[in-house]
């Protein structure tokens, strides 16, 4: 591994790590720097600042969401595959709490996405619709594949939102919540 590549990866790993233990609102160049053991100059000559250090954070994490869930689609039943993946995606965020705020707009941060961060959104969107496809497969393919992906998205999304809010329910309550909204989700658009 060259120098300039072993820095990066440096730089990236603190931030990782940042980023998991104290959350967005820590991810600063000079916390990042000394984290990598470097001065905040290195950051800046490698990455440029925090917002592309933050672009490569989020577009790892987009790949990565979109590794997830799509790894448990061996099952036959496309409800089944479609609800296995709406708990990763739950497992995901159970387990990547600041990181998810990071690439959902959550945390208290500056950082804008770039082009090739919403690209990496967007091909992990591309990964839902994919999903979702064989419930539509009688319809308009793509068209009604998108919206479906999309609803089922938001609505998990949305109940990951409001969760912080949502006192009272216990973990197992809030998660058969979200799984009987995709479920209600994928019946109203398969005509069931």
């Amino acid at each position: 591994m060259t120098e300039a590549l072993d820095q990066r990866s440096r730089i990236l790993e603190a931030a990782q790590a940042i980023l998991r233990e104290e959350g967005v609102e820590a991810l600063s160049v000079r916390h990042i720097a000394k984290r990598a053991g470097l001065s905040t100059m290195g950051v800046y000559s490698y990455f440029g600042g925090k917002d592309q250090v933050c672009e490569q954070l989020y577009i790892a994490g987009f790949r990565d969401l979109a590794a997830a869930v799509s790894r448990g689609q061996s099952e036959q039943d496309p409800e089944a595959v479609i609800i296995e993946s709406t708990k990763t995606y739950l497992d995901f965020y159970k387990h990547n709490t600041n990181r998810y705020a990071l690439m959902f707009g959550m945390g208290a941060t500056d950082y804008s996405p770039g082009e090739e961060a919403k690209r990496a959104a967007r091909e992990s969107f591309a990964v839902a619709i994919g999903i979702v496809q064989p419930l539509t497969a009688d319809s308009p393919p793509k068209e009604d594949a998108r919206r479906l992906a999309l609803q089922i998205w938001a609505s998990t999304h949305g109940f990951i939102a409001i969760k912080p809010h949502a006192s009272g329910l216990s973990e197992a309550e809030w998660e058969a919540l979200v799984i009987d909204s995709a479920r209600q989700l994928i019946r109203g658009g398969n005509g069931g």
